[in-house]
């Protein structure tokens, strides 16, 4: 009718144009959907490939030691060495595998910590091959698995021990290489730790006098002392007493302190290039260095007896500081040598008193201070173990006789018998 709108009808895109507008926005969604899903497996592709172990070396080296520990038991003059015996393993982890040359090395080395030249190699570390081993005298296929070669070698007893000192250091290690056909080079070290035991044997007893005074002492120590562990001290000091027609005069001890340093020297030898600042290849420098590894002070513990020439005895244990880190006595043709001093200091005041009242004392005002050193060996703890030459089997060089021969023997004819040998018997 006219004049009348009809209600009802609703302006917009038509039902052919919004279904391809959806199926535009649903084939987007997948794409973008494939794209974030593929940027998700390349992630996870990259971590994987990150995160994967890399594929075994081709050779891989063990090594087993048989032997006992590397030991020299006694000093150096005297020592017969140590045997070191064991087997090299090589694992080889490829179906096979050339190889061209395979050797191992024994070396010491020697480092110097005060150098002739600063910053150079050469005058800080000088090397010695003591033995080799050429397990090859030809080029060799291996195959797939464990391979062993076995080595010995017996150490001469005045080596040093490994040490680890102030001045130098002294190291053994076993240095193998392995090169294959393809020029691929293959290495095995391990540190051999050498260690010296000198046996302990009787107490010694060390005099010593204090003049102008009439004091001496007496103590008694272990001959040897070890890094870990306490050790007795015996000390006695006698002569306290001088008396007079009716005076005495009489020393009495305040304090005492003892202490065990560590005296190191090492010669730095100079290398080829820089021989000309010492004068010589054949000279060097001589270091020195001294350091305290145990101390302690007593303020009593003693006895004293004023009677007759008068004597003071005390008894206490001394101990090396481990956390000093110390070292070995070391004497040896390298340059380096490690002693070690134990010293002594007491303090005596002089005081004077009558015979007929000795405990009324007085002071002199005059005092000493008395200081003695004794020489100790310091050396690991031998325990249970005996040099090499005393474990192998006894050799018999006294054989006993053989039976006697009989080296005149005649024919014997037994017809004379009558029959009798049926009837022999031997009893």
């Amino acid at each position: 009718m006219p004049g009348r709108v009809r209600t009802g009808l609703k302006i917009g895109r038509s039902p052919r144009s919004s279904a391809s507008s959806i199926d535009i926005d649903l084939s987007q969604a997948v794409t973008m959907k494939k794209a974030r899903k593929g940027s998700k497996d390349r992630t996870s592709a990259k971590v994987a490939q990150k995160g994967a172990p890399a594929p075994p070396p081709a050779v891989t080296f063990d090594m087993v030691i048989e032997s006992p520990p590397v030991v020299f038991y006694g000093p150096a003059s005297t020592s017969t060495g140590a045997l070191l015996s064991g087997q090299l393993k090589v694992n080889v982890n490829e179906v096979e595998l050339r190889v061209d040359d395979f050797h191992m090395d024994f070396q010491a080395f020697v480092q110097t910590k005060k150098p002739v030249q600063s910053h150079c190699p050469d005058c800080a570390v000088k090397d010695n091959t003591l033995c080799s081993w050429n397990f090859l005298t030809e080029p060799v296929t291996l195959k797939k698995g464990t391979h062993a070669y076995p080595f010995s070698y017996l150490l001469p007893g005045h080596l040093p021990s490994t040490s680890h000192g102030a001045l130098a250091n002294v190291d053994y290690k076993l240095s193998a290489k392995a090169t294959t056909h393809s020029a691929e080079t293959f290495r095995f070290e391990r540190a051999i730790d050498v260690k010296r035991a000198i046996m302990s044997g009787e107490e010694k007893s060390s005099l010593r006098v204090f003049p102008p005074t009439s004091l001496t002492a007496n103590i008694v120590l272990q001959p040897v002392i070890h890094p870990i562990g306490e050790f007795p001290v015996q000390f006695r000091m006698e002569g306290l007493v001088k008396r007079g027609p009716e005076t005495q005069t009489r020393w009495r001890m305040r304090k005492m302190n003892w202490r065990i340093d560590e005296k190191s020297k090492m010669i730095s030898p100079p290398c080829t290039k820089h021989s000309h600042k010492v004068g010589g290849e054949k000279k060097g420098v001589l270091h020195e260095d001294v350091r305290t590894i145990g101390a302690e002070d007593l303020k009593g513990g003693w006895k004293t007896d004023f009677s007759g020439t008068g004597q003071v005895e005390i008894a206490f244990q001394a101990a090396i500081n481990s956390e000093t880190r110390p070292v070995c006595d070391v004497d040896s043709a390298t340059g380096m040598v490690v002693s070690h001093t134990l010293i002594i200091e007491m303090v005596v005041a002089e005081e004077y008193c009558y015979n007929k009242t000795p405990k009324l004392v007085t002071p002199t005002g005059a005092a000493r201070i008395l200081r003695t050193s004794f020489n100790v060996t310091v050396t690991e703890r031998s325990g249970l173990g005996i040099s090499w030459d005393e474990e192998q089997p006894p050799v018999y060089d006294d054989v006993p006789a053989s039976p006697p021969t009989y080296t005149q023997m005649e024919d014997f004819d037994t017809s004379s018998l009558d029959g009798e040998p049926d009837r022999l018997i031997l009893s």
